[in-house]
């Protein structure tokens, strides 16, 4: 196990992907808990950040990228049996005269690329989240990915990197001039140099939110222009085209942290945030009318029924949730 001080510099990410603490977590026992009592007495500051790390772990499962191990076999059979070849191939070259011996040796590198060619190409990995559990993805180069619940995304084993997104991501990308990374979606491509910024494809648009850096959205409609984001912009894209306005960046990365966090959010973007991540439909009876009424407010992602219950109090209604469909009629109160 790591020394105390070890862990000082470590995020809520990091300590939930480190297999000391989720030990510790999952299946304590008393060094762990010593190890870790000493810990929060020697940097008590750091209390915050492993309430949020144990927060992650409790509520969400984190599982590496799959490892096909048939093709690692595989790898290894056609390395052993190359070895053979190869063996096999400098004794007859010393039985070979020198102008033979150089045909073979060309012969020997064509096959050599050959197989390199076949065996160490670029590797196409999907990964699947599923209700509640996220992943983190980290590429060769430290760029990072944290595909939220319900999402799928599709990349290889090379730089630069390519990769396709449905659902929901926040990207953490290394800056590199020569090596552009690129997320391509259904309605369009996202190009980055280096920067933060989350992805949302769901509902049949494209959302990006861009944090920090720069980003470039292009539509896969080549009649529509390139868009250059600036840090705290959100370019939508529908049928229709490409939209740009100011947004709250927190709003739209809070589903790392386990929050669901709206600001100034009209409820029908909410009703549809919920279709889209929890599955659940909604039913508005007594022909209420809902188009005027915004929220502010945060609530746990991994209990998004806090969310309906707050709204509504606010707005005095009566939400009643039978399977994944919720009615939404006035409250007997009102």
């Amino acid at each position: 196990m790591k020394t105390t001080a070890a862990y000082t510099t470590y995020t809520a990410w990091d300590l939930a992907l480190d297999d000391d603490f989720i030990r510790w977590v999952k299946t304590p026992d008393a060094a762990d808990n010593i190890f870790w009592e000493k810990f929060l007495a020697d940097h008590p500051y750091k209390a915050t950040t492993l309430q949020e790390a144990r927060a992650l772990l409790l509520h969400y499962t984190f599982a590496p990228a799959p490892v096909d191990a048939v093709v690692v076999e595989n790898i290894w059979q056609q390395l052993q049996l190359t070895q053979e070849n190869i063996s096999q191939r400098r004794s007859l070259l010393r039985r070979l005269g020198r102008q033979w011996r150089y045909a073979a040796v060309i012969l020997l590198l064509i096959t050599a690329g050959i197989f390199s060619y076949r065996h160490f190409r670029a590797v196409n990995t999907v990964v699947i989240t599923g209700a509640g559990e996220m992943r983190r993805i980290t590429f060769a180069d430290g760029s990072q990915v944290v595909l939220n619940q319900q999402s799928r995304l599709r990349y290889n084993n090379r730089h630069p990197y390519t990769v396709q997104l449905e659902g929901e991501a926040y990207f953490t990308i290394r800056k590199s001039a020569h090596a552009p990374f690129t997320v391509q979606c259904s309605r369009g491509n996202i190009q980055v140099l280096g920067t933060a910024f989350n992805v949302n494809t769901q509902q049949q648009l494209l959302k990006v939110v861009l944090e920090q850096g720069a980003v470039q959205v292009v539509p896969a409609n080549p009649a529509l222009p390139a868009k250059k984001m600036q840090p705290g912009e959100m370019v939508t894209m529908d049928a229709q085209g490409l939209h740009t306005k100011r947004v709250h960046a927190a709003w739209h990365t809070a589903w790392r942290n386990n929050q669901l966090l709206f600001s100034d959010a009209p409820l029908a973007e909410i009703f549809t945030y919920l279709t889209d991540v929890y599955g659940w439909q909604f039913v508005i009876q007594d022909q209420l009318t809902l188009a005027n009424k915004r929220f502010n407010g945060t609530a746990p992602a991994n209990a998004p029924g806090q969310l309906l219950e707050k709204i509504s109090t606010i707005y005095q209604l009566k939400m009643e949730r039978r399977a994944d469909t919720v009615f939404i009629s006035k409250s007997s109160k009102h």
